[in-house]
């Protein structure tokens, strides 16, 4: 009996298609849209696991985190049982949503309306470091520090390099057998602070965290540090490769900027484009929690499934011309942010970010250019990628 269930069963072919091996951006799409004829297809790769690259089928999985689960192993890989898990991004019910509210109360409606001027200003400082050259990198120069300047103004960290935010932030994807160590030290930048709020709590959002308390207590030293990590990474790195790819593709558009900066509807549907055409994570994982079906294919239980977000995000099924950046295109929901119970806390800031630099780039340098059709980017561990490099050229004021 059993053996005529297993057979019974669909099981998912073998793919050698490994994502830490892409050598390049062009390389990972055209691996998805070969991978995409199935719906789902086994790796040994990374410690093994399932390539999901369908919208429907990722559509699916996201919103069952039951199944499919972030906290068993963590989202990233290969995979590890033991370590501790991230706040809110490697939990479920009922820690997760304590934890993204704690992260949700610094992006609310009330404080992103409070923190827009800031965010104008600090765009503005960082153009007149080098609006009298006449050329600039803007991921070096505007998109990477930008973001870091203005998630720390958002949570109130007055007292840490953004040099050293860069710095560590880029290596948490580049060395998978460094990830603890990394996270430590990118969220223990900002622990002294923390302490400091702890004992002299003022009215800003970082002395709220610091006094937080989770499953009735406050958090120790190291859930602190690991607490800020979704600052540092999902607030930084993601919003510096959206930001580029925002800026790639209007900026070889001049008939787009118009609409852009003059329509802050069309302005929004742009950006939401531009993160749907290149998200910044490509995909994260999950651990099913069960025996389940994904696409007719039986996956087992205790397997490591990849959602592949940039893959569903060109689905030809769901977007015309997949590969084309198109703001006039049908609104439909993306994977840029994530998706169901684990999309990004942070993607309200993001949105303004990219919105309040997009307009003080252009009303200051009004005729910027490219210099180059191609963007290069640096893709990490399989999951994150981000522009290295936008060079344009502009008359210097």
């Amino acid at each position: 009996m059993v053996d005529q269930e297993q057979s019974a069963k669909a099981i998912p072919p073998e793919t050698s298609m490994n994502p830490s091996e892409f050598a390049s951006i062009d390389e990972c799409y055209e691996a998805y849209e070969e991978l995409r004829k199935c719906p789902v297809q086994h790796a040994d790769a990374m410690g093994g696991f399932y390539w999901v690259t369908r919208y429907g089928e990722v559509a699916s999985a996201v919103r069952d985190g039951k199944t499919f689960s972030s906290s068993l192993k963590g989202v990233l890989l290969p995979a590890d049982p033991d370590a501790p898990r991230i706040f809110a991004l490697e939990q479920e019910a009922p820690e997760h949503m304590a934890a993204k509210r704690l992260y949700m109360e610094a992006f609310s409606p009330k404080a992103l309306v409070a923190l827009e001027p800031r965010l104008v200003a600090i765009a503005n400082e960082l153009i007149d470091k080098f609006a009298a050259k006449g050329e600039c990198d803007l991921i070096a120069d505007f998109a990477h520090p930008l973001p870091v300047l203005g998630v720390c103004s958002a949570i109130g960290v007055k007292h840490v390099s953004v040099e050293r935010i860069k710095t560590v932030s880029g290596e948490f994807g580049k060395s998978p057998e460094r990830r603890q160590e990394v996270i430590m030290e990118l969220g223990g930048l900002v622990l002294e602070e923390l302490l400091r709020r702890r004992a002299e709590p003022s009215d800003d959002y970082l002395s709220k965290i610091a006094n937080a308390e989770l499953n009735g207590r406050k958090l120790d030293d190291g859930e602190l540090a690991r607490f800020m990590v979704g600052f540092f990474t999902a607030g930084h790195e993601t919003t510096t490769s959206t930001l580029g790819s925002l800026l790639f593709h209007s900026l070889k558009r001049p008939d787009l900027i118009k609409r852009m900066l003059e329509d802050k509807a069309f302005l929004s549907a742009a950006i939401e484009e531009a993160t749907r055409l290149n998200p910044p994570f490509h995909a994260f994982h999950r651990t099913t929690a069960t025996e389940t079906e994904i696409g007719g294919l039986t996956v087992p239980q205790d397997a490591t499934v990849r959602l592949c977000y940039a893959s569903a995000n060109r689905d030809p099924e769901v977007y015309d011309r997949p590969d084309e950046f198109d703001p006039d295109r049908p609104a439909k929901p993306h994977f840029g942010f994530g998706g169901g119970r684990h999309f990004c806390a942070g993607a309200p800031l993001a949105r303004l970010e990219m919105a309040t630099a997009f307009r003080v780039l252009l009303s200051r340098l009004s005729d910027i250019r490219l210099s180059s059709d191609e963007m290069e980017y640096n893709y990490k561990d399989g999951v994150f990628a981000t522009p290295v490099s936008l060079k344009a050229t502009f008359t210097p004021t």
